[in-house]
């Protein structure tokens, strides 16, 4: 298929993923696993600024905002009528941890449910930290919210793999999916490490969404200075054959900034984090795009107790903006509906 300038740009075709030597030994090694999360979020910290400054020719995306791939796409006034209100909200979880699993999921369900919201959990179907209770699951879908895999393993270890064995971890996750009996089978990659050849994968293996792509990123290591530029649902497109394909997945960018970056990366406030979402939310609204979430329900995170009142704030904001707000699975059986892939 012919691929046009914004298609360019969403599918970042002038981007290779660079993962460090260092993580790739490091995550080999198991770091991820026995080295305390406080331990590993100072090193971050750290990182974010030793990190030489980006200069102009190396500076690939704009943060927080860059959409030049919806500027440049002609179809980008008839997007904006997809939604019923103003603009689009999604707010997904990513649960990384035992603590998250046990007690912080239960604890952002409580309150969103509190605001009469819902959202989407990502869970890590074969984790080394904490074991699914399908029961548990199915109550969560049973009130209205969204079940999504975030991978198979939460080790670090995806970008690193072979394409067999890519290719293995996404239909091993494809198949809880089904085990757990959810109603539509989502994906979003550990860690944001999406590769070439993700895409594919997902695809013919059956993913109705994936929701791996941020719309700007500066801080994921390997992976800064990417993003899909777009701060729209769209179909992504995958090279196999010599051409470029069109995925029938929906691929749901993630426009917002995460909890994990503005804590540790940036080290802000949480009066300064709660700035610069409604900041860039009110942005999404006047172009009436998507605003799409991660919080992490981990300690370390905005899991834990001493951020549940900034976590609460942010639901007010939200609400206060009165988007109409969804879960993956129910924007991706709606866009597909509205505008199916060619």
């Amino acid at each position: 298929m012919k691929v046009s300038k914004s298609d360019y740009y969403r599918n970042e075709m002038d981007i290779q993923y660079q993962p460090p030597g260092a993580l790739q030994l490091g995550v080999g090694l198991g770091l991820v696993e026995y080295i305390p999360y406080q331990i590993r979020n100072s090193f971050v910290s750290l990182l974010s600024l030793l990190r030489p400054k980006a200069t102009t020719d190396l500076k690939r995306r704009k943060f927080p905002i860059d959409d030049l791939a919806d500027e440049l796409d002609p179809t980008t006034a008839e997007k904006r009528e997809f939604w019923e209100k103003e603009f689009g909200v999604i707010i997904t979880h990513d649960v990384d941890t035992k603590e998250g699993y046990r007690f912080g999921l239960s604890k952002f369900v409580e309150m969103e449910q509190e605001m009469d919201m819902v959202s989407t959990f990502n869970i890590v179907p074969d984790s080394f930290e904490y074991k699914i209770d399908p029961d548990f699951i199915a109550s969560l879908v049973h009130d209205g919210f969204d079940i999504g895999m975030h991978g198979l393993h939460h080790d670090g270890k995806f970008a690193f793999l072979t394409e067999e064995e890519q290719r293995e971890r996404i239909s091993r996750a494809a198949e809880c999916a089904k085990n757990l009996k959810l109603p539509s089978i989502g994906y979003r990659a550990p860690w944001l490490h999406r590769t070439k050849r993700m895409v594919q994968y997902l695809t013919e293996t059956g993913y109705d969404w994936d929701s791996s792509f941020p719309d700007t990123d500066d801080s994921t290591i390997g992976y800064a200075s990417t993003g899909s530029r777009t701060i729209f649902p769209f179909y992504p497109l995958y090279r196999k054959e010599g051409g470029w394909i069109q995925s029938s997945l929906v691929e749901i960018p993630v426009s917002m900034p995460q909890d994990w970056t503005l804590l540790y990366y940036y080290k802000l406030s949480e009066e300064s984090i709660l700035r610069v979402w409604k900041k860039k939310m009110e942005y999404i609204k006047s172009r009436g795009g998507l605003a799409g979430f991660i919080l992490h329900p981990d300690q370390e995170d905005f899991g834990h107790p001493k951020h549940h009142r900034a976590y609460k704030a942010l639901l007010k904001i939200i609400q206060d903006a009165d988007p109409e707000l969804l879960t993956c699975s129910d924007l991706a059986r709606r866009w597909k509906k509205k505008f199916p892939p060619s």
